[in-house]
């Protein structure tokens, strides 16, 4: 379902509206609508539905629950799907994590083509008669910001990307409010996945002069701010690490990222969180690519224009923010099925084949990724 995004992804710097800071939401009563339908997860309270329709009171305003649970997939997005054609709407906003964005991406593809199909990869050119708004409701998916929707596929147990750059949303609401009160641990690992993706995407064979600040910038933030989220703050400082979640997810969504992904998309299905097995493998797979001479270099200029005084300096940071993330559970899962996974074959091929993990600056076989799996597992 995922096709390179070539020279699109080495030139080019495509981004929406980007409303943020206090009161983001009511930046919405400038956009010319009538009908609106809200997508929407469990973290959605009846308070932030009530600030929604009162930045859109003028207009008609329909909540739709998600009917998906976890990654979507064709069968369990097509409840979602009858309902907005029902209503009719001319804007969709879809407020919640990677899940519920990547949902209404595909839920708003096939309420305006019918005929859509997933498994045709030249569909570059989709004409939107509606306008799409993400608010997500962690830090760290990137999905808010990509031109991929995640599905996942049942009969080979494993995540799937479906792409278009027509897939990025119009405007993009960044609500700290809808963050503070979200439980600290899952945010702390979201954040680990925004660290990937900055990391991955600015270590990347395809090389994009244009995003390399925003990893920079992406990183040092985080740095910064990471600690607000244990000890809580102001919103001001908790926008300030969705901007950074933002930036890194445009890098990752124009470099591609590497084997922390391939690895973390199988991970799946054992039930890990896509957050949590990226920090159980991050760590090991910096150190895998800083076997070679070249992306050790890479990666010391990351740390030093990200503020670090060189690359183990960023590793080491790296590792203490992980620390802090409770993975108990997860690592005792993939400790219980170590042995298992070390013989499936099909599990390497597979992460071997995962196309958002080929961006890895070394180039990688399955001894390569059984070795950082061995690792991250001691």
């Amino acid at each position: 379902m995922w096709e390179p995004q070539g020279m699109y992804s080495k030139f080019l710097l495509k981004q929406p509206t980007i409303l943020f800071g206090d009161n983001a939401i009511m930046g919405l009563k400038t956009y010319a609508t009538s009908r609106v339908s809200v997508i929407y997860g469990s973290g959605l309270d009846e308070d932030y539905k009530d600030k929604i329709s009162n930045a859109l009171s003028a207009f008609e305003i329909s909540f739709v629950k998600k009917t998906w649970i976890g990654e979507p997939t064709l069968k369990t997005l097509h409840a979602t799907i009858k309902k907005i054609e029902e209503f009719n709407p001319d804007l969709i906003i879809a407020v919640g994590g990677g899940s519920v964005i990547d949902g209404a991406k595909m839920v708003r593809t096939y309420y305006e083509f019918p005929f859509f199909n997933i498994n045709e990869t030249s569909f570059s050119m989709l004409n939107w008669k509606t306008t799409f708004v993400a608010i997500p409701t962690t830090i760290g998916s990137g999905a808010e910001i990509s031109s991929a929707s995640v599905m996942y596929n049942d009969s080979h147990r494993t995540k799937e990307f479906v792409v278009s750059h027509q897939f990025i949303p119009e405007i993009i609401v960044l609500d700290a409010s809808l963050i503070v009160n979200a439980p600290k641990n899952m945010l702390l690992a979201s954040m680990v996945d925004a660290l990937s993706h900055a990391i991955e995407g600015y270590m990347s064979n395809i090389d994009n002069m244009l995003v390399d600040s925003y990893a920079e910038k992406a990183i040092q933030i985080i740095s910064q701010f990471h600690q607000v989220i244990s000890e809580g703050t102001s919103p001001e400082n908790i926008n300030k690490l969705q901007l950074a979640s933002l930036f890194a997810g445009l890098v990752q969504n124009h470099c591609i990222v590497g084997a922390t992904h391939a690895l973390a998309h199988q991970m799946s299905a054992y039930g890990l969180s896509h957050s949590a097995a990226i920090a159980i493998f991050l760590p090991a797979v910096i150190r895998k690519n800083n076997n070679d001479q070249a992306s050790k270099e890479r990666f010391g200029q990351l740390a030093k224009h990200s503020g670090f005084n060189n690359g183990e300096d960023l590793l080491t940071f790296v590792e203490d923010f992980i620390a802090g993330v409770d993975l108990t559970k997860e690592r005792k899962i993939v400790k219980e099925n170590e042995q298992h996974i070390l013989s499936d074959n099909d599990f390497f091929i597979q992460a071997l084949d995962d196309k958002g993990g080929q961006g890895n600056p070394v180039p990688m076989d399955k001894g390569f990724l059984l070795e950082i799996f061995k690792e991250a597992c001691s």
